[in-house]
């Protein structure tokens, strides 16, 4: 018996798919495909470092370059040109020395010295053991972010930018701030705890890209977002993020729009490079020159010139042309013509030559710094002092930004007790001040903690070294003063060498027998 054929049916108008089905479909083989595409990347048989570096460069470094008209542009309308600012506020930091001094100069005022205090313990709480632990826990807390290593780099990426995202990270004895890629992370919301952000997750599909290097919650992030797209919720693709947890800094609190500090520069950075190429050129230009040889006419029975009527043949003339071309120095041009030329001179005054310095002197007043500080200009202290002045004010603000993360984020792991964290407004042009304004305070009984912080000296470091010190008696037993050769006695008495009777005088003896040097 012959096998029984399958009948095939032909597709009727209402089993066919919709066009909104076939967009459906599409999308979730686009997901699917990034999603395989992405777990091969992560495969370590494919990892490539090439690929993982330009991946790590592309959070704050752009390749982007700009020119005069653009950043003039850029700069006109700065609400539309968020991400192209930031680029170009790196492309400044690259290849403008002085505007990469700047940004550093500023991110380095601050010392990030500080102290912490207790806000709801008692004298009697204070002697627990439970208090002690909340406590070791908060200081832990801070030295395992290694703020003064942490926060200058973040306050450096704030300068350049006005914005910074991070996501902080615990890895046992490390805290780590890591940095999101700005340009998918959107301001979303103001809270008591700061600016809060939401991700853009497909950044996650991208090749390359693997959600493992992130903190393990947006692995259920993207789990979720990929689950929503597949069952058809609409759904965004941006992730709120707690602010505690991922905080946002930004030099400029009072507007959600980012907009780099210096932007104000911009300009004047460009100019510097700008007069740069110009006194280049001019430079070459001085080194030129032309040699023009003129053609002679033939001339008449009285004495002029004969139109057109050339007394050299033309290819003798090309011939000599070439000849003497060939004969002279690079930066040397010979030309041959039948006019009579006048030159024209381009030089300018020797002040001229200044024309860098003029434009480094106008990018530094307009920073509002002094360019004593960078190497340049004339000294003069009371001006110094004052332009310091106005320089601390600019970024100690960021002081408070920082404590109020680290408030939050301590309140979250010490328990009971609650700690907070104080930077003093130390820098590193006034702790001699501070030190010694501290150190008065303390002989009347106020805290000697701010002393060891104006020395840059951790509280709990500090203690911990006295402790030990005390412990060892290094005082009696190391730290014994040196006595100087002069009065030292090879017996090991202490003091000057008695002389004999027959040494001295009589009023000398007589002060001897009367112990006249005795007070």
């Amino acid at each position: 018996m012959a096998p029984r054929k399958r009948k095939i049916e032909e597709p009727t108008q209402n089993n066919q798919p919709t066009s909104v089905d076939k967009i459906d479909q599409s999308e979730d083989y686009a997901l699917q495909f990034a999603k395989s595409l992405s777990r091969s990347y992560q495969n370590n048989a494919l990892f490539n470092p090439l690929w993982q570096n330009e991946l790590l460069k592309s959070l704050n470094m752009s390749p982007a370059t700009f020119n005069r008209e653009t950043i003039e542009r850029l700069i006109q309308n700065p609400r539309a040109n968020e991400d192209a600012l930031k680029d170009l506020s790196q492309y400044l930091f690259n290849v403008v020395m002085q505007f990469n001094k700047l940004v550093n100069y500023y991110a380095t005022i601050p010392t990030f010295d500080y102290f912490i205090v207790h806000t709801n313990a008692d004298d009697h709480d204070m002697k627990l053991s439970s208090f002690k632990n909340s406590r070791k826990k908060a200081t832990g807390i801070l030295d395992k972010i290694n703020l003064k290593l942490t926060l200058p780099n973040i306050l450096k990426g704030v300068i350049l930018e006005d914005a910074k995202f991070y996501y902080i990270r615990e890895f046992g004895e490390a805290i780590t701030l890591q940095e999101m890629p700005a340009k998918y992370c959107k301001i979303i919301n103001k809270t008591e705890y700061g600016y809060q952000y939401a991700f853009n997750m497909y950044y996650f599909m991208q090749a390359g890209i693997s959600v493992n290097d992130f903190d393990p919650e947006f692995i259920g992030y993207l789990d979720d977002f990929l689950k929503n797209k597949k069952n058809k919720v609409s759904t965004s693709y941006w992730q709120p993020l707690d602010p505690i947890k991922a905080p946002v800094f930004k030099f400029d609190e009072t507007r959600a729009g980012l907009t780099p500090p210096l932007m104000g520069l911009f300009q004047d950075s460009a100019e510097i490079d700008h007069y740069k190429k110009l006194l280049k050129t001019k430079t070459q230009l001085e080194v030129w020159k032309i040699i023009v040889g003129k053609i002679p006419m033939k001339q008449d029975s009285k004495g002029a010139a004969v139109s057109n009527n050339f007394a050299i043949d033309p290819i003798v003339a090309g011939q000599y042309t070439a000849i003497l071309q060939a004969g002279v120095p690079d930066g040397v041009k010979v030309a041959t013509t039948p006019f009579d030329l006048e030159t024209v001179n381009f030089d300018q005054s020797q002040t001229q030559n200044n024309i860098v310095g003029y434009s480094q002197d106008n990018f530094y007043n307009s920073a509002g710094s002094t360019p004593v500080l960078f190497g340049s200009g004339s000294p003069n202290a009371s001006g110094l002092n004052a332009s310091i002045k106005v320089d601390e004010a600019y970024v100690l603000h960021m002081y408070r930004q920082f404590e109020r993360f680290l408030n939050a984020y301590m309140k979250t792991k010490t328990g009971k007790y609650r700690f907070k964290i104080v930077f003093p407004d130390l820098t590193r042009f006034n702790y001699r001040e501070k030190l010694e304004d501290y150190l008065k305070s303390a002989q009347y009984g106020y805290s000697k903690t701010l002393v060891s912080v104006a020395l840059g000296i951790n509280p709990d470091d500090m203690l911990n070294l006295l402790m030990y010190e005390n412990s060892i008696d290094m005082i009696s037993n190391y730290l014994v003063p040196l006595s100087s050769a002069h009065v030292q006695k090879g017996s090991g008495e202490v003091g000057a060498t008695k002389k004999s009777l027959s040494d001295i005088s009589d009023s000398g003896e007589r002060t001897r027998d009367n112990d006249g040097n005795m007070r």
